[in-house]
This record gives C-alpha cells, sequence and structure tokens, in this order.
C-alpha cells in the first residue's frame, strides 16, 4: 500500500514537471519570424526575448553556441568602453537579452535557458547587409481572359497582376506596401513582409489588382526597412484607355485607331452596325448588331440600302473607347434614267470634241495669215531697198552720138543707123523726175 502510493506521488511529481515545462516558452520581438531573428550589420542593437508562462523563472541564462555569453565583454566605442550584451530587469515574467552594435560575427543561436534544465529555448540570429544602392521595380502582367461575346462594355473588367521586384541586401526582413494612386489620392492595398536571404535574387510580391475604371492612375510599389534612410519605391507608367476613332478609308473600307496610346497596350476590337432614325444621330439609335469582326479594320461587301451607323469599340485593361461614324446608304438607279444620263454624257462629249477640233483649225489658220502677212511685209521692204540704189536705165532720155566711122557707099537709112549709135549717157545720181 506505500508502494503504489509512492508511485502516485511519483507520477503526480512528474506531471506536474510536465505541465510546468509546457508553459515556459521562447518569444522574441521586433523582426522575429519562426524563431528566426533578422538583424543589419551595423545596427545600433537587437533584442531578443523568452518569456515564462505562468510561472517566474528564478534563473536565466543566455547561451552562444551552447557556452555562456560573457555578460563583462566590452568593446571601444567613440573612445569609450561599451559592454557588448546587457540583460535588463525582467519584467514580469518576460526576460530580454540586448545586443549593442550587431556585427557579422554575432550570428549564431541563442539558447534562453530559464531555471537551469527545466527549458532551454533556441533563437537563431541572422545578421545581413544592406546594398548602397537598393531598387525595387514594379511590372504589370496581363491575366488572359476573353470577353469577346459581352454586350455590355460597361460590365467588362480586367485584372492584373502587380509584381514588386526589390533588391535591397542579404538577409533582412523588408515591407513590401502596395498603394493605388488615383484622383491625387493613395490608398494602401496590401502590406507584406518578405525575407531577402541573399544578394543575388530579388525578393518578389505579385497582387493582382483590378485597373478597371483608373484612367490616369498609377499603383506604386513600396520597401520599406528600418535602416534603410528613407523608403525605396517605383511606379507602373500612367493607365491610359483608348479613345476610339473611325475613318473612312476607301468606298466601304474603315478602320479604327486609339488617338491615345492605351496602357496596357494589350487592346481588342468590336464592330457593330447600327441602325439609326433620319436624323441620324447618336442619341438615335434603334439596334445594334455585333459583326463577327476582331481586327482594326472593316469592310462592308453588300450595298447597304439603308443609312447606318458603325460603332467601333476599343477594349483594354482600363477601360472601352467608342466611336461612331454615319455611312449614307447607296440608292439603286432606274434604267430610263441612266440611259438618259449615258446619252446626255455621249452628246457632251461629242460637243467637246467638236469644240477642241475648231479651236485647233482656227489656230491654224490664224497661223496662216500671219505668215503671209510677214512675207508680204518683207518682199515690200526689199524693193524700197532697191530703188534707193539702182537707176532704171530704160526711164533714162536717150541721146545721139555721131559714129566715128562714116562708112561711104551705105545707104542712106544704113548710113543713118550706123553714123548714129543710141547710148545712154553716164548716170548721174539725182533725183529723177517722173
Amino acid at each position: 500500500m506505500k508502494k503504489s502510493r509512492i508511485n502516485f506521488r511519483l507520477d503526480n511529481l512528474h506531471l506536474i514537471i510536465s505541465i510546468l515545462t509546457i508553459e515556459l516558452s521562447c518569444a522574441i520581438r521586433d523582426e522575429a519570424e519562426n524563431g528566426h531573428v533578422y538583424a543589419i550589420d551595423g545596427q545600433p542593437s537587437v533584442t531578443l526575448e523568452c518569456t515564462a508562462f505562468k510561472s517566474r523563472a528564478t534563473d536565466v541564462q543566455w547561451l552562444l553556441y551552447e557556452k555562456p555569453i560573457d555578460k563583462e565583454l566590452q568593446y571601444l566605442k567613440n573612445g569609450k568602453q561599451v559592454i557588448k550584451y546587457t540583460t535588463p530587469e525582467s519584467i514580469g515574467r518576460t526576460y530580454e537579452l540586448i545586443i549593442k552594435d550587431v556585427e557579422r560575427r554575432d550570428e549564431g543561436t541563442y539558447i534562453c535557458q530559464l531555471n537551469g534544465d527545466i527549458l532551454a529555448c533556441g533563437i537563431t540570429l541572422t545578421v545581413g547587409f544592406l546594398h548602397n544602392s537598393p531598387s525595387v521595380e514594379c511590372q504589370l502582367f496581363q491575366t488572359p481572359r476573353i470577353a469577346l461575346n459581352s454586350q455590355t462594355p460597361d460590365e467588362i473588367t480586367q485584372d492584373l497582376n502587380l509584381t514588386c521586384s526589390a533588391d535591397i541586401g542579404s538577409n533582412i526582413v523588408v515591407n513590401i506596401t502596395i498603394l493605388k494612386s488615383a484622383e491625387g489620392q493613395s490608398v494602401p492595398l496590401i502590406s507584406v513582409d518578405k525575407t531577402q536571404s541573399n544578394a543575388i535574387d530579388d525578393v518578389k510580391h505579385s497582387f493582382q489588382v483590378n485597373v478597371s475604371g483608373l484612367d490616369g492612375g498609377r499603383f506604386w510599389c513600396v520597401v520599406l526597412h528600418h535602416m534603410l534612410p528613407e523608403p525605396v519605391n517605383c511606379s507602373t507608367s500612367m493607365l491610359v484607355k483608348p479613345q476610339a476613332e473611325i475613318k473612312e478609308v476607301k468606298g466601304s473600307e474603315f478602320k479604327c485607331t486609339s488617338t491615345t496610346t492605351p496602357y496596357p497596350s494589350d487592346v481588342s476590337f468590336r464592330w457593330r452596325v447600327c441602325l439609326t432614325s433620319e436624323n441620324r444621330s447618336n442619341s438615335s439609335i434603334d439596334s445594334c448588331e455585333m459583326l463577327n469582326n476582331t481586327s482594326s479594320s472593316l469592310t462592308l461587301m453588300d450595298k447597304m440600302n439603308t443609312d447606318l451607323m458603325l460603332k467601333c469599340e476599343i477594349e483594354n485593361a482600363v477601360g472601352v473607347g467608342q466611336a461612331y461614324l454615319n455611312v449614307t446608304s447607296e440608292q439603286p438607279e432606274d434604267d430610263d434614267e441612266v440611259a438618259d444620263l449615258i446619252w446626255v454624257k455621249w452628246v457632251i462629249g461629242c460637243l467637246v470634241v467638236l469644240l477642241i477640233i475648231g479651236i485647233i483649225v482656227a489656230i491654224v489658220v490664224k497661223k496662216s495669215e500671219i505668215k503671209i502677212s510677214l512675207q508680204e511685209i518683207g518682199k515690200k521692204r526689199d524693193e524700197s531697198t532697191t530703188n534707193k540704189t539702182t537707176t532704171d536705165v530704160s526711164q533714162m532720155p536717150l541721146y545721139a552720138i555721131p559714129n566715128k566711122n562714116n562708112n561711104k557707099g551705105a545707104t542712106n537709112e544704113s548710113s543713118l543707123n550706123t553714123r548714129y549709135e543710141m547710148h545712154a549717157p553716164e548716170p548721174v545720181y539725182h533725183v529723177l523726175e517722173k
């Protein structure tokens, strides 16, 4: 009977010790993550905490590499001796270890030992460093989506993935906050803590954002760390929805373009044909039918026998731009009217040809008359020059000059002819009297 009582008491003692062991635990402060503390080389201090629940420890020891730390360890700073480790007086059941001027050699697993062997709690300290030029990048990625069959553009929404890629340092914990900026206001969307484990791989965080209706807005990635002199941030390009415009290329060919540069640049096109009333205004659309065309160009193959209004929609993730264009119908012409029009055109053509021929003949005749007149004027000019330089002998008076060779025995007539020869006097240049 006594033996059973002793066993019962021993069992109760083990139970009490087990319960006491469960009620003691370790806790950490500041940048704690699953028993891991991150600090930066050169950080002024880092604090480790150990807490006992429902029981107060009477003896607290801190160990590094399974050896008690030297609470008297000192170092020189600005010409003064400074104690490396301090253990402030406990507040309640919380016990602290403060490590000053953190260095890379302070890395390791620190053991919080409460009441001797009752509990051994380990906290790992990792000392990282910051880059001299920390950076962050923002990228928007389109989410695949099909919405071309939607009949109401206002109901179309598109989601994008915003990815923040930060390169801050190595073995550090940073806070990444995503903001939405629109109409002069910035609204935080999400804030998370991320660990950059090395200096090569960036720390990234992706978040799905809805950009519908945020024309002119932006998204920001802001990275925070208590050792950074100021936050590191970046923003996306300004969100721009398309502004549609329809242009008639030629005949029945039309093209829809955006007068702005949309962002995101991935756009889709939709065409609609609307029946309109007589005033052909945008507000007088009776009914619209979507065409099986998703390109920026449209060709109407059949001749239209009624007035239509073309409607083009350009959509990107931000919104939908719409444009309208009135198209006048081509009315068929009567056969008699067509024949009369052809006859009139033929007559006009003939008259034009005759008129051209008459003009050509008149020009040729006129040239001939001018040529004859010029020839006559030249002839008269030549005759006038000749009269001034040459005397006509036939118009001069004749004089009888006796013949020196007087042949005797000739007849009177012949002698007369031989005795007198008709000679013209030497020309004298003077004005002749007619």
